[in-house]
């Protein structure tokens, strides 16, 4: 086996030699695909995670100085990158409760199942209505609150929202629709009930 922590291997590495990439990639590639599976990723994403991993590996091999052994600095590149896979998989998997009560308020075929909501206005205008809406609006979560107290009670402008909360303004539209849907949804329980 090819001594992978001598200076000239290193050297070799960092100036793009195809056959040191040769030997680096197989002798790691399956040790890479196996400790993805080993932390519970599927095939394709062990092989997607493994890609990647060798990817940026060649990208930055040039910066490496040699101060820990070469596996040292792949798996480090590796453990990354299975961080940013699980990260993205969060985001995309996490779905909000709000979305189911809104989905078993229509029937397939995109009608109310219930008939409309209560009357907003009508709500709105009697004595109990602030003190509903203002139950309500506590229960959002934090970052929605602040992005309807300041786009429709302050009528900030959405740049400054941005700006002040540090999102996009995607962000910022998915929020505010989430907060609308959620303060609506509460509403209607209260005066329903």
């Amino acid at each position: 086996m090819n001594n992978f922590s001598s200076k000239d291997f290193i050297q070799s590495l960092r100036e793009g030699d195809s056959q040191s990439f040769d030997l680096i990639v197989r002798a790691y590639t399956g040790h890479l695909f196996k400790a993805a599976l080993g932390v519970g990723l599927s095939e394709e994403q062990s092989h997607d995670v493994t890609h990647s991993a060798w990817l940026t590996f060649f990208d930055v091999v040039h910066k490496f100085e040699g101060r820990s052994h070469i596996r040292t600095f792949l798996f480090g590149i590796f453990y990354n990158k299975v961080s940013e896979l699980r990260r993205s998989n969060l985001k995309y998997s996490k779905t909000d409760p709000i979305e189911d009560i809104m989905e078993s308020k229509f029937s397939s075929d995109g009608h109310w199942k219930e008939g409309l909501p209560g009357d907003p206005e009508g709500i709105l205008s009697s004595n109990q209505g602030l003190d509903i809406i203002e139950e309500c609006m506590g229960k959002l979560p934090e970052l929605q609150k602040a992005v309807f107290q300041l786009k429709i009670v302050d009528e900030d402008e959405s740049e400054n929202i941005c700006h002040i909360l540090n999102i996009s303004a995607t962000n910022l539209r998915q929020l505010l629709y989430r907060a609308k849907t959620r303060l609506r949804e509460c509403v209607e329980r209260k005066s329903v009930g």
